[in-house]
């Protein structure tokens, strides 16, 4: 007994107590010994004792979360020394699964010697709750930490996902050019063999400096009527390249009544290489237009993550919001795909004093939350305009199924979610409520079938 009480002496929140107290204590608990690897405490399991480390160090982490670490040490020497169930506590069940990190031993008291043990030590309480609240801003902060590298994943995840679409495209283009530039070569090199006279030359250069800016709209149908109506007039003609040049042409709009002037003075061997250079000019011009479509999607997307993340912005600034939301459209545009997507700006919208990242971080929460509940159909409507010209009024309005009145009671309580295991801490909305009212604002919710409305109200003095 008596290493034990020494042992137990080395406690902090225990040092002082008296002989006989800690003997009592002694009795009424009992140890534990425990090899590194193994379980302390189960998630899940009821959290009925207090446990009191006096060597060694376990790893507590949920299960379901290991990839991102553990969730925090305790270790006998350090604050952590003291874990489980506290008096006062209102833990019910273990939160995580604590494994042995070296060989361990700890003491557990458990929670029907609370009252006396505070009776025997009055002092003992107010360390215990000091200890408790320790503990929960600890954890509070590891999950607000968590929640900021999960919404960051999402971000890259969803960054990624816009990039690779017009980065795939312009990778494609560009080796579509390379074999452009070789047809065209080849074709230059046949049609050289002809002295072309002034007016079929004049012809062949009209056609292809052809606008492709506004290419026809045609249905698959009407296409492929056409590409079979132009292919039998391109072999009639000997055109030797017919197949490939068919389609190529129909999408720069250009037809047999476009063609035919050709005919008059170009021989079957020369009108195939016309064509054929004609067809290389319209694929490069076709080309360089998703080139440049492509990067400046991607141009856009970069432009986006500046506007979104405000790197380089002081922590408040003149916001102007509806560059905000529309950057935190764009960068969830991946999760709004089938989606109609309704902006509702008022066109002299002034600008307000803010943290444009925080609230960039505001609308991405929100607007994330209306895309998992619309599921990829139905209507987002985002809107910013002032109220009474004190204040600045943002709605997020999606049309999904509504939020039940027994959940929209603790929407914005911390750790609170509907979403399955490992797909949300509960703490988006509750970091959103806490960026507005440091914003001197509010946020609120109203909710029913086919009309879920997040209100954000930011004064504007």
């Amino acid at each position: 007994m008596t290493a034990l009480r020494g042992a137990l002496r080395r406690i902090g929140v225990l040092a002082d107590l008296p002989d006989d107290t800690l003997d009592w204590l002694i009795g009424q608990g009992r140890e534990s010994r425990y090899a590194p690897g193994d379980v302390v405490s189960l998630q899940g399991d009821r959290a009925t004792e207090m446990l009191l480390f006096l060597e060694g160090a376990v790893e507590a982490r949920r299960d379901e979360e290991g990839l991102l670490g553990p969730r925090y040490v305790a270790r006998a020497g350090e604050p952590f020394e003291v874990s489980g169930k506290l008096p006062y506590s209102r833990l019910t069940v273990y939160p995580s699964t604590s494994r042995a990190l070296e060989p361990t031993w700890v003491f557990r008291v458990p929670e029907s010697a609370f009252d006396e043990l505070l009776c025997r030590a009055p002092a003992l309480g107010p360390r215990l709750v000091a200890v408790m609240a320790d503990r929960i801003r600890d954890s509070a902060q590891n999950e607000v930490q968590r929640e900021r590298l999960l919404a960051l994943g999402r971000l890259a995840a969803g960054l990624a996902h816009e990039l690779n679409n017009p980065a795939a495209a312009s990778r494609r283009a560009a080796r579509g050019l390379r074999e452009a530039l070789a047809e065209l070569n080849s074709a230059e090199q046949a049609l050289a063999a002809w002295a072309l006279d002034g007016p079929t030359r004049a012809q062949l250069a009209a056609l292809e400096g052809r606008d492709r800016a506004a290419p026809p709209h045609l249905s698959a149908l009407a296409r492929a009527e056409q590409e079979d109506a132009l292919l039998d007039w391109l072999e009639t003609q000997g055109v030797t390249s017919a197949p490939d040049l068919a389609p190529v042409l129909v999408e720069a709009g250009v037809g047999t009544e476009d063609l035919t002037p050709l005919t008059a003075g170009l021989p079957p061997a020369a009108l195939d290489a016309a064509l054929r250079r004609l067809g290389a000019h319209l694929t490069l011009a076709g080309l360089i237009g998703e080139v440049e479509e492509g990067t400046g999607r991607i141009s856009a997307l970069v432009g986006a993550i500046g506007e979104h993340t405000h790197l380089d912005r002081a922590p408040r600034a003149p916001t102007d919001v509806r560059r905000g939301l529309d950057s935190t459209l764009t960068m969830l545009g991946h999760r709004l795909r089938g989606v109609q997507v309704q902006r509702d700006y008022a066109p002299d919208l002034p600008m307000t004093e803010a943290s444009a990242g925080e609230l960039n971080q505001v609308w991405t929460n929100l607007i994330a939350n209306a895309a998992d509940a619309l599921g990829g159909r139905g209507q987002l409507q985002v809107r910013a305009v002032t109220e009474g010209g004190a204040h600045l009024l943002v709605e997020i309005v999606d049309s999904g199924p509504g939020i039940p009145e027994e959940v929209r009671a603790h929407i914005f309580d911390p750790f609170f979610t509907t979403k399955g295991v490992g797909e949300g801490s509960g703490l988006g909305l509750d970091i959103s409520r806490r960026i507005v009212q440091g914003h001197r604002g509010e946020i609120s919710v109203t909710s029913r079938p086919g009309e879920t409305r997040f209100q954000v109200r930011l004064p504007l003095d």
